[in-house]
């Protein structure tokens, strides 16, 4: 799989519009389900998913912020939202908004559930620039809290109203 895993085509797959791609893992990130639409567009054979850490069809050009944003954010117990550009096995890419929540059984993490829809070409355009900029070390002064790119230092209450819960939004926007 190691040289499998090294090759990238930098070529799109298209897929359906209305696919949901689904598949959970162990606490360790192993892959235990992954649904039809998920084994469709990733390429790989069901037999080759299982097992293997979720990983496997990480993309080299997301920006290694972004995974340690979504570790962050799902060992505190919380849900993750953003944009990926994942890797197929043939190495050609596709994007999805992927979302990843913890899965807990009697109050504690048994793993993880991640269910990803077609990302927008609007927002695939915008990450391509965002994430190049993580990559080439220009994003001074940002970072990613929750999936959500948001400001730092003397700036981040700009990015305040961003990471308020959607009622809290909602409440401030009907109070003005």
């Amino acid at each position: 799989m190691a040289t499998d895993q090294a090759r990238v085509t930098q070529r799109e797959f298209s897929y359906a519009p209305d696919a949901t791609l689904m598949s959970t893992t162990d606490v360790h990130s192993h892959i235990d389900y992954a649904n039809s639409a998920f084994v469709a567009v990733s390429g790989y054979s069901p037999e080759a998913l299982m097992g293997q850490p979720h990983k496997m069809v990480r993309h080299p050009d997301m920006p290694k912020q972004a995974f340690a944003d979504m570790w962050q954010t799902l060992k505190a117990g919380d849900s993750w939202t953003a944009l990926v550009k994942n890797r197929r096995s043939n190495g050609d890419h596709y994007w999805v908004r992927a979302n990843a929540a913890p899965v807990r059984r009697q109050g504690r993490v048994v793993g993880y559930l991640s269910v990803r829809t077609r990302a927008q070409p609007a927002d695939v355009a915008a990450a391509e620039a965002l994430y190049a900029g993580f990559r080439q070390g220009r994003m001074r002064g940002w970072r990613f809290c929750q999936g959500l790119v948001v400001r730092t230092g003397a700036l981040a209450w700009l990015s305040a109203g961003q990471r308020l819960p959607v009622a809290w939004r909602l409440r401030l926007g009907l109070l003005g």
